[in-house]
């Protein structure tokens, strides 16, 4: 590091990766991935590599103009060494602490293909990455230093800012690094695609609308008239596990996106407009034969139910919403689901109702249920109802044991509030999935 920079480079090598051995072993989170050097909090926040992948395989290499793959807080360096792979392009991370920079560095040097003339132009620049001037003039420096005379410029820039873990009672600015500055910084070495620049920033998945609207006014500050796409993405745990802005030339013809990941890839994706939703109450039980879904959360956290609806229920069917919040949205249909593989892939439990109960088991209660679904030819039910967390894995784990030998269909339970002249209830109903 120089007496005139706040700056300093960490080149991907075998010297590195011996110091972040002393430092961390590396590690593989699943069988058949990668090992990386990651302290706990790192492995903590880190992308999983198998979304990660996912993502990088989302974006058109064409899109993209000539130079780097710029990772702003890079971290581990997980997401960026998964678009370096992909797209074929040398990267360049930054990275405020010293530690994190050098097993990024490793992390970068044991997943490179070793003939890829490429990687010898990635590095790691520790330092403040709100300052691009500092950061480029480094990284330029370097790649004199080990002779190569080009200049690059940034083809994308991606942003995965640390933040307060509970990032709906904190201001945006307390991101770091601070969206609007990173961005206006980096405008002048940013080249552009054909439709803008290539910018992805991935953020809290619980920003909520106001938060959500705030990015968007500093993105159009910035970048007037850029396209954007809002994308929310599930694995399937029934909440929204990451939220993204892709903006410019990664951006598509629609401003929201919602997505279901599977372990190593895509499973599902909508895209559209994103509208508002209305909820029924009932005042009746469920009609015996009706279906009810379980929809995951990302499709209504997204806006673009109508869209999953326009392609999951027949033409000519009924049907409602009747619970749209938390991490069982429940849809009431007259008929079964079209078998889609787009609709599938958003599809936690899907049945037709057969049962109405008063109250979920008990574990007193574990033999007459089983009883009760066995007449029903149910061979096992999966509790997909509000319990207490402490009692819900033992009752679950005692109705698999009472039903081990009984044959028959899988079902599941949901718990429905039902709204009548005289008060409130919850109802507890038992769907076949067929």
């Amino acid at each position: 590091m120089s007496e005139d920079s706040s700056h300093a480079s960490v080149r991907p090598s075998s010297s590195v990766t011996k110091e972040a051995d002393k430092r961390v072993a590396a590690k593989s989170a699943r069988k058949g991935e990668p090992s990386f050097h990651m302290t706990e909090q790192m492995r903590r926040l880190s992308t999983p590599w198998g979304v990660a992948l996912a993502r990088a395989g989302q974006i058109d290499p064409h899109t993209l103009g000539p130079g780097i793959i710029l990772d702003a807080a890079a971290g581990s360096g997980i997401q960026l060494i998964a678009y370096s792979n992909i797209l074929k392009r040398p990267s360049l991370g930054v990275e405020i602490d010293g530690n994190a920079a050098v097993l990024c560095a490793a992390n970068m040097f044991a997943v490179a293909e070793k003939d890829d003339i490429q990687r010898t132009m990635d590095r790691v620049i520790i330092g403040d990455s709100t300052d691009s001037e500092g950061v480029m003039t480094e990284f330029w420096s370097s790649l004199r230093e080990a002779g190569t005379r080009a200049h690059p410029p940034v083809a994308m820039l991606h942003l995965d800012p640390a933040r307060p873990r509970d990032a709906q009672n904190h201001h945006i600015d307390e991101m770091k690094p601070s969206i609007g500055p990173l961005l206006s910084s980096w405008k002048k070495y940013l080249e552009l695609g054909p439709d803008g620049p290539c910018i992805l920033l991935d953020l809290s998945p619980r920003l909520d609308e106001e938060q959500r609207s705030m990015i968007d006014e500093i993105v159009e500050r910035i970048y007037p008239g850029c396209g954007r796409t809002w994308e929310w993405m599930s694995r399937g745990g029934g909440r929204v596990d990451r939220l993204s802005m892709w903006i410019g030339s990664l951006s598509s013809d629609n401003s929201r996106r919602c997505i279901r990941m599977g372990t190593k890839r895509i499973m599902s994706s909508i895209e559209g407009e994103g509208t508002g939703v209305s909820r029924v109450r009932l005042s009746e039980p469920p009609p015996f034969d009706s279906w009810i879904t379980i929809v995951d959360p990302v499709v209504l956290e997204s806006g673009l139910q109508d869209e999953w609806i326009s392609k999951a229920i027949p033409d000519g069917s009924g049907f409602s919403w009747i619970r749209t919040e938390g991490r069982r949205p429940l849809l009431i249909h007259t008929d079964p689901l079209n078998d889609d593989h787009e609709v599938n892939g958003f599809v936690i439990s899907s049945g037709r109702v057969v049962q109405h109960r008063l109250s979920p088991p008990e574990i007193h209660t574990i033999s007459q249920t089983a009883s009760s679904l066995a007449r029903l030819e149910i061979g096992s039910l999966t509790l997909r109802c509000s319990l207490d967390p402490e009692i819900h894995p033992k009752l679950q784990r005692r109705l698999h044991k009472a039903m081990r030998e009984i044959e028959g269909a899988r079902s599941f339970m949901v718990d429905i509030e039902l709204s009548r002249d005289t008060g409130d209830y919850t109802m507890y109903v038992v769907c076949m999935e067929e």
